[in-house]
């Protein structure tokens, strides 16, 4: 959460996790200890007013009425005792501490990934498991503290709304903290035993982070605000922090799934000798590969450079290492028994952050210099803060509450002899939108813990519930959670195991970090897309006078204008990865460019479905390339199936629309003008055999020509499968992506190079033969192609291949572009 502008705030992920809590009998349930505990009285309070009221209820009556009404009387009194005897819920707002919810002791377990590759060993070493034990203590405490942090984060999500102040809102997130911790901090000494790790940060808009309101601020939340909501909880100086951004209109859907996708990526990344550069080139593939459309314009989501998440050790919410967010830099590696919070922060804005407005945050340094201090206010804060907080954050309104007033200038003193540390509000360029989210992890000896991650749980009355754990890779493959069994007729692969290129991708970086080097844009790519549309319009001059059916224009459409086009189709792929500019917007408008002669708008469109099969490979709902059931269950026969390939364009076409719908973005609207523009000067200035032509070219690009067959040896599954193998409950893995090597890739864009594009698709064309090179070890076994023809030939003719062969998941998704699935 704190820090200076090299470090970040704080984050929140919705992924569910549900933990294994112990049996407790209500009858065992016990007072907080701290008699003096707010809410402990108020149950004690309770529980008389419940006595009193039968009291009043069942008066004494003299002779027979009195008898009965004493009868009555003690059927009341029992069944109020066995009411008693009930586990306590949590209230809304949240304020029964969790001592009472979990009379055990024993608090729920974060979601828990087992390490992989050299690491894997730690989940049965005997020596790492007995580490793990000896570390209990110091687990609960953290575990405690982050379910008080998932149980207050829940309430706050559902019940902020437009309209409130700032300041109230503030306030019921810490209330709710110090209450469900039992320290409310206003006694000397309290706080450090628990409750609010750092203040509560609702920074709005373009500000990014630390920003609290003090006292008399009288902001109010607006529907069209972005507010990112951070704050820390403590048990023992053990700071749990966690950060969730909220907006009320869904026009920022996609800046929060960017900034959520790409904390993710970081969670997902981070481990034992793991370096951080690595964790922030996949932090910031994630988060870049979005953009919003704001007022008519599209904007590409930047991650805020100079913020970064941080390892956190006791009492302090900033160690001494930090997590970049961008690719580069610190080559310093996560270490076991480290703790630390992965935050990302993206922006509409510059993607970079300054000091702006009224201060509201200091913590005390912990390498405070012991200086001389002339003003006694001063000296006298410097002891409470000391006694209240000593190196936690805080903020002014925490000392208003302790009862501190005119305290602004001995504040000031402290802070400019180096023992206080200020934090400014962190703010990218007015009129920006950011947005954080922030997990905590724990790298335990035998697995990664995320402690933060999760829906609140209880444990009441002795029920059970189960952790969701993320198991061992098999194949470099994690596996998910099981999906739903499918229909009797649906002979799809469906897989327990998340796409496999991210796995390869992390070994491949750790095997070979030279690899990284690769990345970046090819400026080659621009000239030889000119060059093609230049030869595409040539053609289409030449074929104005053709008649439509002749065999030069055939011919011709189908040699060179297929070919042409196809390797159009596959330049706006390598664009729509940001590979031909450094620019973003560059790459989107020449993508606009590169469609010209194809003669239909379409590279619009394209790029966010693309990047959503990237991101959601094999995902039912999501990945648009999968072929429906209908279409696998009337397509299944020779004769279907060479349908398909004949008319596959049109599949290619039409399916996106009927899985997912996009919202049309001024992007789209300036693909479609440009092209029917271009259409119209063609047909005006050369004639309708020129557009024929183009429309023609492209119908053969994706149809039965050579350079199509890309197009099913990518990832339908080919070769003697085990049948077994499409029964999920036997979570056997099977191929999904298959490379070629062959020389048609010179004419692609070396598209067929797959694998290796799947893994690195931040990696252009021209480096793909280099990558393969670097990291053969990895590539060498893995099946791939030698002909794209003998695809087409194989998939048609060869019973055990078809539109079935596909894999699919119901679950690991994330939706890349804004729209929703119908």
């Amino acid at each position: 959460m704190l820090g200076m502008t090299s470090n970040g705030a704080s984050v929140f992920d919705s992924s569910p996790s549900v933990p294994i809590c112990k049996s407790a009998d209500g009858s065992s349930l016990r007072k907080s200890e701290r008699s003096k505990n707010t809410w402990d009285n108020k149950i004690d309070d309770y529980d008389r007013s419940d006595d009193d009221k039968d009291d009043d209820e069942a008066p004494e009556d003299p002779g027979t009425g009195g008898t009965a009404a004493k009868k009555k009387k003690k059927r009341k009194t029992k069944k109020k005792r066995t009411s008693a005897n009930a586990s306590p819920k949590q209230s809304s707002p949240p304020r029964v501490p969790l001592t009472l919810l979990f009379p055990m002791g024993q608090y729920p377990v974060g979601e828990e990934v087992h390490y992989r590759n050299e690491n894997a060993f730690r989940t049965t070493s005997e020596e790492k498991r007995y580490l793990d034990r000896v570390n209990n203590d110091f687990l609960e405490e953290y575990r405690h503290g982050a379910e008080v942090h998932r149980q207050v984060r829940h309430w706050a999500q559902k019940n902020i709304k437009p309209g409130q102040s700032l300041t109230e809102i503030a306030e019921e997130i810490e209330d709710g903290v110090r209450a469900l911790t039992g320290h409310q901090g206003l006694e000397e000494g309290d706080n450090l035993k628990g409750g609010m790790g750092f203040p509560t940060g609702l920074s709005l808009n373009h500000c990014a982070a630390h920003f609290t309101p003090n006292a008399g601020n009288k902001t109010i939340l607006q529907k069209e605000d972005v507010m990112k909501v951070d704050f820390g909880v403590h048990v023992n100086g053990r700071i749990v922090d966690s950060a969730f951004t909220m907006t009320f209109d869904p026009l920022y859907d996609n800046l929060l799934a960017a900034a959520k996708d790409a904390t993710n990526a970081g969670v997902r990344e981070a481990g034992i000798d793991v370096r951080m550069s690595d964790i922030g080139a996949a932090i910031q593939e994630a988060m870049e590969s979005y953009e919003v459309e704001i007022g008519g314009q599209s904007l590409p989501v930047k991650c805020i450079r100079n913020l970064n998440g941080h390892d956190i050790v006791q009492y302090s919410i900033h160690g001494r290492k930090s997590v970049p967010i961008v690719k580069g830099g610190d080559q310093t590696k996560m270490e076991e028994g480290e703790i630390f919070a992965i935050e990302t922060f993206g922006s509409t804005g510059k993607g970079y952050v300054r000091d702006d407005m009224e201060t509201s945050h200091y913590a005390k340094r912990g390498d405070a210099p012991n200086v001389p201090l002339r003003i006694s206010s001063a000296r006298a804060l410097l002891s409470s803060i000391s006694k209240n907080f000593g190196t936690l954050p805080f903020c002014r309104r925490y000392l208003d509450r302790l009862g501190h007033e005119k305290y602004l200038l001995g504040l000031n003193n402290l802070v400019s002899s180096g023992i206080v540390e200020a934090y400014p509000p962190l703010c990218d360029s007015k009129g920006s939108y950011t947005a954080q989210f922030e997990h905590t992890i724990l790298l335990r000896p035998t697995v990664k813990e995320v402690i933060s991650r999760g829906e609140p749980r209880s444990c009441p009355g002795g029920g059970m519930s189960t952790t969701i754990n993320v198991a061992p890779n098999q194949g470099s493959q994690l596996l998910l959670q099981p999906v739903q069994s499918q229909d009797s007729f649906d002979h799809f692969f469906w897989t327990y195991t998340e796409e496999p290129h991210q796995s390869r991708r992390q070994a491949i970086v750790k095997a070979h970090p030279q690899v990284t080097k690769l990345c970046g844009h090819e400026p080659l790519t621009k000239y030889i897309v000119l060059g093609v549309v230049i030869l595409q319009i040539f053609c289409a001059v030449w074929l104005r006078h053709s008649p439509l059916l002749s065999a030069r224009f055939l011919l011709t459409s189908y040699i060179i204008g297929a070919t042409a086009n196809q390797n159009l189709f596959l330049a706006i792929h390598e664009i729509s990865h940001n590979l031909a500019f450094k620019s973003p917007k560059a790459n989107r408008l020449f993508a606009v460019f590169a469609n010209l002669p194809i003669g239909l708008p379409y590279s619009a469109s394209f790029r966010p479905y693309h990047l959503m099969h990237h991101k959601s490979l094999g995902v039912d709902g999501l990945d648009t390339d999968l072929p429906t059931s209908l279409e696998a269950f009337f397509l299944d026969s020779l004769l279907g199936k060479a349908f398909f390939c004949t008319f596959q364009i049109l599949f290619y076409a039409i399916r996106p629309m009927m899985v997912y719908r996009l919202s049309f973005t001024s992007l789209h609207l300036f693909n479609v003008v440009a092209q029917l523009a271009f259409d119209a000067l063609l047909m005006h200035y050369i004639g309708a055999s020129a557009l024929a032509y183009l429309i023609t070219s492209s119908f053969f690009a994706g149809s039965l020509h050579p350079c199509a067959g890309h197009f099913i040896a990518e990832h339908y599954v080919f070769g003697q499968q085990n049948p077994s193998i499409r029964t999920i409950s036997n979570k056997l893995l099977v191929p999904e992506t298959y490379s070629y090597y062959g020389p048609l890739n010179l004419l692609t864009y070396n598209v067929g190079m797959h694998n290796e594009h799947h893994d690195f698709p931040a990696i252009p064309w021209s480096r793909l033969p280099l990558l393969h090179e670097t990291a053969k070890d990895f590539y060498i076994d893995l099946p791939h192609h030698t002909s794209w023809v003998r695809v087409i030939w194989q998939f048609i003719s060869d019973k055990e291949v078809g539109l079935w062969c596909r894999v699919k998941r119901e679950t690991g998704g994330k939706r890349a572009g804004c729209g929703k699935s119908r």
